[in-house]
């Protein structure tokens, strides 16, 4: 199958999972009560959303010239472009398809070694996942006595996942030879020479891209600019409650997160769908607010989150996807 074949069953199939969750979402909606929940929103609240999440990528910019220091000195005004044009594509398309774009499109204007893009976009994005499991833990200590054990024990193993792959990468930097052997050795066990030494070489390549790992003060920079990112994103989602004059509680704002977060898991463009169901359904049942209010929060959250970062990729990305085409 060519890559144009599977990119357009991928997104086949991501648009079916969007609509399969927003039927499921909205099927048993009291549709005169999701009106009565948007009928006094206050609309000027939504606009207080960008400034926060104008901060989250002016973070990420940052978090991102860090990351690729070590490899090659990248300026902000260089680094902004490819990342706006990969969250836009990661908006509009299933996959993370945006993270291969943007480490291709710096690749190419920065002359950095691919591998080496790529994995610091592959810590950027660990570092998120540890930040957001972080916000679980937080969520869990607010919620714990109304958790079930099966959702701890959940949601305990998703954050020693992140950890295991951390280490793993850890070791890939600091003793990348013998780790890219271990990692390949499957391969080779199956004679599979040939894949096994481009394994090897594309592993090695991406060593490169993680000597931040080997540095702690850079280190420790990233994780105030990964806290940074997602203290930004806790506070965009104030402005929503107030915009539908909902009440909240202060670990509202990194619940809703979490649960998206866990919604993007499953590749549907921009989380269609799947982040309704998270805020729309799982939100309420978690924390008693009434459905029609959480659905309404569900749309207006989805749709400030998205709509702002789609527009910006666009209004940089002819350029980019441009140079990254030619």
């Amino acid at each position: 199958m060519s890559e144009k074949s599977s990119s357009t069953v991928k997104l086949a199939i991501g648009t079916a999972v969007a609509a399969l969750t927003i039927w499921l979402t909205f099927r048993n909606t009291s549709w005169s009560e999701m009106s009565a929940a948007f009928s006094g929103t206050q609309w000027g609240f939504v606009l207080l959303v960008l400034p926060a999440l104008a901060a989250s990528y002016v973070f990420r910019v940052y978090r991102w010239v860090t990351l690729l220091a070590p490899v090659k000195k990248v300026n902000k005004s260089m680094a902004t472009p490819p990342l706006l044009t990969g969250f836009m594509l990661n908006s509009v398309l299933p996959g993370r398809l945006g993270e291969f774009a943007r480490s291709a499109i710096l690749s190419r204007k920065a002359g950095i070694p691919f591998a080496s893009s790529f994995a610091t976009v592959v810590v950027a994005r660990l570092l998120d996942g540890l930040a957001l499991t972080g916000l679980t833990l937080v969520v869990m200590a607010a919620m714990w006595n109304s958790l079930s054990h099966s959702i701890r024990t959940g949601l305990i193993a998703a954050g020693g996942g992140y950890i295991a792959v951390l280490f793993v990468l850890v070791a890939l930097r600091r003793w990348h030879e013998s780790t890219a052997a271990v990692l390949v050795y499957p391969f080779r066990k199956l004679h599979f020479d040939r894949l096994a030494e481009k394994a090897e070489k594309l592993l090695l390549e991406f060593a490169t891209g993680l000597d931040i790992l080997q540095n702690p003060g850079e280190l420790m920079r990233v994780a105030a600019l990964t806290a940074g990112v997602w203290l930004s994103l806790a506070v965009s989602v104030v402005p929503v409650f107030y915009a539908l004059e909902m009440q909240w509680s202060w670990f509202y704002p990194p619940l809703i997160l979490v649960l998206a977060g866990f919604g993007m898991l499953i590749p549907t463009p921009a989380g269609t769908g799947t982040i309704h169901y998270a805020i729309g359904v799982l939100f309420p049942a978690i924390t008693g607010i009434p459905e029609p209010q959480a659905k309404a929060l569900a749309i207006v959250f989805h749709a400030t989150q998205f709509i702002p970062v789609i527009v910006a990729g666009l209004a940089v990305s002819k350029g980019n996807l441009k140079t990254d085409t030619d």
